[in-house]
């Protein structure tokens, strides 16, 4: 009599837990998200690294064309000087040829 009171008990208790299980009201309980919750944070994590490498590798391609660009502005304006200079020089030579055919003739 006793065996029978504690399995029908230990049944009863069973269902009760089962159908409270079951019958959650949290919209998460046995998702997946909520399951591999860890997963979904490594794979998170992840993520931001590979956009955090992929945007140190654009940034320093960025950084690598400015310094040639700058390097390209740094010989045009020495290219500019030089060209400035040739033509002062080539300036005093036309007014010492003018002088010198003024003073010939």
């Amino acid at each position: 009599m006793l065996r029978t009171c504690a399995q029908l008990l230990r049944r009863q208790t069973s269902q009760l837990f089962l159908t409270t299980r079951l019958s959650s009201t949290d919209a998460t309980a046995g998702s997946i998200n909520a399951a591999h919750d860890k997963f979904s944070e490594r794979e998170q994590a992840l993520e931001n690294a590979y956009f955090r490498k992929l945007n140190d590798e654009l940034l320093g391609q960025l950084r690598e064309r400015h310094g040639d660009l700058e390097k390209q502005s740094d010989n045009i304006e020495q290219e500019q000087k030089r060209i400035e200079e040739q033509i002062k020089n080539l300036e005093k030579k036309r007014d010492e040829l003018t002088k010198r055919s003024q003073k010939i003739q």
